[in-house]
Parts: C-alpha cells; structure tokens; sequence
C-alpha cells in the first residue's frame, strides 16, 4: 500500500500483508531495515500552505490490488485510494449499480476479501467461497465443520465463521477461524489455497490450552466467540477472543499461530483464575498492528477481581485489561507481553454502566497526521461516544494527567456510542468518520491546536439517521485528489433483524455542517456491523439473508 515514514528508534522489515495503499502518502506499517525516518510534517495542516492544508496530506505512492483484511490494512485506517472507478462522477452514472448477487449458504458476518479476481466469502455456517469478482460466478466452494448452534438470538441460528479472515498474497494463503460443535464447541485456525479452496499441509490448527500469563486457566471454547478480524504479522497469523453472546463465565484472550511451525500462543486479557470479561470483540474491526511485533487492540468491560485497570502509567501494565487499548509485543518464542495501555480514569464507571471501550475497534492514523510531538496517532472510541486520540508509542496509562484526568493526545465529544470502527480520509484536510449508534454518521476533522497537538473536531453530521450497529465506513480515492473521495457504509435496516438494509454513500466534506447522501442502494436483510469491500471499481457486500453481492458501473 503505502509506505509510512520509518521510525530511526524501531527499524523493521516491511508487514508482508501490508497493502502498498495511498497514504497521504496513505500509509503502511513502519519501515524497512535500515531507513531512517523522513523529516516529519512541520507541524500538521495549520502551518501548510492554504492550498495544500485544503487538499492531500502528503504526496500519492503507488496504490494496492486487493483488499487483503479488513479495513484494507493491518493499521485498520479504511481507506482505498486506488478507485477511480469509484468515482462521485462514476457512481452518479445512471449505470451504476447491482452488477450480480450469488447466493451463498448462511448468514456473512465477515467483510469479503478480494484477492486478484476472486472475491472470498464466509459465512456462519462454517462455508468458505471463491466468487469471480467480474461475473460472481463461484469459483470454489469449501464446508468447514458443523457449525456451533447458538443458544442466543445473537447469532441465531448457529455459530460458524464471524470475523474477517485475512489474506496473504506472497503465498496464496486465505487464513480464518472456525466456530464448530465435532466433539464439542471448539475453534480451528484453517489456511486455505485461494486458487482451489484446498486446505493447505498440516492445517487446520486447534486453539486449546493456557495463555501464556495465566496458567492453570485454560481456554474456554463454548463460551467464547471470534469476533475481531485476523491480524498477519511477520509469519503468524493473529486473533481474538470474546463472549458467546455475554452468556456464562467468559474472559478475553488473543491468539496467534505461527505459519510455519503452527505453533500456537495464547494471552489472556485478565490473569487467574478470578479474571472475568475484558472480551477483545471490537464490533468486528481487526487488531491493529503499525510495526513488527507490535499488536494493539481494544477490550470490553470487567476483566477481573479488580474490575478494570487502576491508576498506573501505561509503560507499567498490570494484570488486568478491561476497557483498555492495549499494545502487545511479540516475544522472541512468539508469546505475547503487555508493553502499554490507556484505560479511561472513568473506567470503573464505564464497566458498571456496560459502556465497553472496546466496542469500537481501534484504528491508526496514516503518518500525514500528526506531529513531531506526537507522529503516530490512534483512534479510540467507544459505547460512551468520547473520541480518544492517542500516542501510540505514549498510549496513556489510567489517570495521569494532571488532576487524575486522561493523559491523551485529545478526546472529542462525547457523542452517541459507537459499534464500529473508523474509516480515514487524507484529502481534503483529513477527515475521520465514525457511524453512532442509533445516531448519525460523523465527520471529525483533522488539524492541529494553538499548543501544537493535533485534535479532531466535529465538522457535520448526516441528515439521516442510523439504527443499532450499523456498519464501520470505507472511503475510496483517487490518491488524495479533492473531489475524488467517498463514504461507502452499510445501513443495518428498519426490522429487528438488519431488514431492508442499504448500501449508502457520502460525500466526505461536509456543506454546512451537513453529510450529504449521494446514492443508497436495497441489501435486503444485512448483519451487524457489516462492512463493504472494494476493489477495482467495484463494491462487494456480504448479507444476513446468504448472499454476496456487487456494485458497480455496467
């Protein structure tokens, strides 16, 4: 995708999965052995000049051809600046819209993967697709095991494949994780060839035993779920873990497998046996990585007999996560470690009142936004509706800013909730956008304060209104030419059970205080946090109702 300004103190080799995407340059993760990093962005938009600062943040590089993860990149920033074919003037065409929808067998939780020309699809009942991305023509097919069946509404009627798989392009590798009941609930990490569906050699791998900090604790399959989309880093594919639905005694964890060697390693987001909750679900959104061995994620409430984290520096992390952004680092023998957090000075009150944190999955900003100060920002937001900017290097602790407050780069709102995670916009000045829960979706825009830290500030709002967890926004581009960009997001309907959901696109700049609704277009029934694909001018969105669908120009 892109390449991102490489950082003198923490040189490492590219991510093999990193996307060569726009950046402002938009970005990718840090850097190649041996560069150093380019001279930082003066000082953020304020101290460009006027035509710059209402345009790109830094210059275009060469663009990406798939959409190996979720959110297009392992930094999880939602942006595809290679879509000329995605246009304002293109999609205003009279001739764009649906181009085909293929029926697929169970319900598509997962965002769709787009790999060279074939589109792959999974589903809840543990069913694996290769669809032809230009005809819809299914390629391949592949069950996985019965599925789990739910004793929840939540994902009625059965448990199977819920989070993004992730794609790897230098091996032809699709990795995903199963949900399935041979034998009794257990999860299964599965590496399929793109070409035929095959499983590849020694695969699938079980997730079973103790994570690496609480020994004598195992993993508990029935009451855990795999929401969070895949992580690929450095040769092991990473995932998390949360609740069945809130049902039973459940704690959070993160594993990961080694592609090599299939070794597994497992860390628990509370340690002993009294740790409860801290689930890492993230409404979907994928962990986060900008860098070798650096994996950060966010959790939901509880955590253990301490509830969530109490006042401490971040570079110091406890034993317990709840309602935190966490920065993991990756050991030598693959096991994972604590480096940093930042959990809300409010956080006691966010877990009694079940206002997760982590109900948004965390999003890292590309290198053009930013500062000297502070080069490497994250967005945080979650059920309570405050917008966290964080240092991901600094990411804050519990309490220590001045008077116990939050020691954050800044925070935004609060607004209403939000069960998603954002997409990014570099054009323009540089935008973030979230969808509200029950509200509207905002645009925050980008700049840089009179003390010289970098905010983002409400810009407008949508006039029309979304229901309970709606999906996270994409925003395609031209690179960052202005006039270029839109807002693709997946409206989850009016009945109970994602009916009569849309497809809706915006306009990413906002006219007085307004985000004005292109185009929308009929789903059908879609799922929770549903988030679309796009690719090579086209839009592809999984449905509730068991079908794969695409948009495009005729």
């Amino acid at each position: 995708m892109s390449r991102f300004h490489p950082s003198p103190s923490r040189p490492t080799r590219p991510l093999r999965t990193e996307p060569r995407a726009p950046q402002l340059r938009p970005p990718q993760p840090r850097p190649t052995k041996g560069l150093r990093r380019a001279a930082s962005l003066l000082s953020g938009l304020a101290l460009l000049a006027p035509a710059a600062a209402a345009g790109a943040l830094a210059t275009a590089i060469p663009a990406r051809a798939d959409n190996p993860t979720i959110s297009g990149t392992s930094m999880r920033y939602a942006w595809d600046s290679a879509e000329p074919g995605l246009s304002p003037a293109q999609v205003s065409a009279s001739d764009f819209g649906r181009r085909w929808s293929t029926a697929v067998d169970g319900a598509v939780y997962a965002q769709p993967l787009v790999a060279g020309s074939t589109v792959v699809v999974a589903t809840e009942t543990n069913h694996v697709y290769g669809v032809g991305a230009a005809d819809g023509k299914v390629l391949w097919q592949r069950a996985l095991g019965t599925p789990v069946a739910s004793s929840t509404a939540c994902l009625s009627p059965g448990t199977g494949i819920t989070s993004t798989p992730v794609y790897d392009k230098a091996t032809g590798t699709v990795y995903l994780v199963t949900k399935s009941n041979e034998g009794g609930a257990h999860f299964s990490v599965h590496a399929l060839d793109v070409a035929s569906g095959a499983e590849r050699s020694g695969w699938p791998v079980p997730v079973q035993g103790d994570p690496v900090n609480s020994p004598g604790v195992p993993f508990n399959a029935a009451t855990s779920a795999q929401r969070a989309g895949l992580l690929l880093l450095d040769g092991a594919v990473y995932f998390g873990f949360a609740s069945d639905c809130g049902v039973g005694t459940y704690v959070g964890h993160v594993g990961g497998v080694n592609t090599t060697s299939r070794k597994l390693t497992l860390w628990s987001t509370g340690s002993g046996s009294n740790s409860q909750n801290g689930g890492v679900w993230m409404s979907g959104g994928g962990l986060v990585s900008d860098g070798a061995g650096r994996i950060i994620l966010a959790t939901g409430n509880g955590a253990g007999t301490g509830s969530s984290p109490a006042r401490g520096p971040g570079n110091k992390p406890g034993g317990h996560f709840a309602d935190s952004v966490v920065r993991l680092g990756v050991n030598s023998d693959g096991s994972l470690a604590p480096k940093d957090f930042f959990s809300p000075a409010n956080n006691r009150d966010l877990d009694h009142n079940d206002l997760d944190l982590g109900s948004g999955g965390p999003a890292a900003l590309p290198s053009g936004f930013g500062t000297t100060s502070h080069p490497h920002l994250l967005v945080q937001v979650g059920k309570d509706g405050r917008i966290f900017l964080l240092d991901r290097d600094n990411l804050g602790g519990t309490a220590q800013g001045p008077n116990g407050t939050d020691a954050v780069v800044g925070m935004t709102g609060p607004y209403k909730g939000v069960w998603g995670h954002p997409g990014v916009w570099g054009g323009d000045g540089g935008y973030v956008y979230v969808i509200e829960n029950y509200g509207s979706l905002r645009a925050l825009k980008y700049s840089v304060n009179g003390s010289g830290d970098p905010q983002l500030t409400s810009a407008g709002t949508s006039a029309e209104g979304f229901g309970y967890a709606s999906g996270s926004p994409v925003v395609t581009s031209n690179s960052t030419a202005g006039g270029s960009a839109l807002v693709w997001l997946i409206y989850s309907g009016t009945g109970p059970g994602g009916q009569n959901g849309e497809l809706r696109v915006y306009d990413p700049v906002p006219v007085n205080g307004t985000l004005k609704m292109r185009r929308s277009f009929a789903l059908g029934t879609v799922t929770r946090f549903s988030v679309p694909a796009t690719d090579g001018g086209r839009v592809f969105v999984g449905t509730k109702d068991g079908h794969l669908i695409s948009f495009g120009r005729a």
